[in-house]
């Protein structure tokens, strides 16, 4: 494996960890929410919180995987219908 590769790799797992405690993290936050019926301004506010962190940590766990598993360009072609 090249050095280029093995950077990109190890930035690709970091990235991943990342993502998936802030995943965790928020889902604790919003369960505890609902658990402890958190209401008002700070319940919402922490409810919010949860669910952002979710979706961040969900994005970046794709652009990890955008990282490590590359597509080329040209994965997606039109019709090569001659009559067209």
């Amino acid at each position: 494996m090249n050095t280029y590769t093995q950077r990109t790799d190890r930035f690709s797992r970091r990235i991943a960890i990342a993502a998936l405690a802030a995943i965790l993290v928020g889902g604790v936050i919003v369960f505890v929410g609902i658990g402890l019926d958190w209401g008002g301004f700070l319940g919402g506010l922490a409810l919010g919180g949860g669910i952002g962190l979710v979706v961040v940590g969900a994005y970046f766990m794709g652009y990890a995987h955008g990282v490590r598993n590359p597509v080329s360009r040209r994965a997606w072609l039109p019709s090569q219908d001659a009559g067209a």
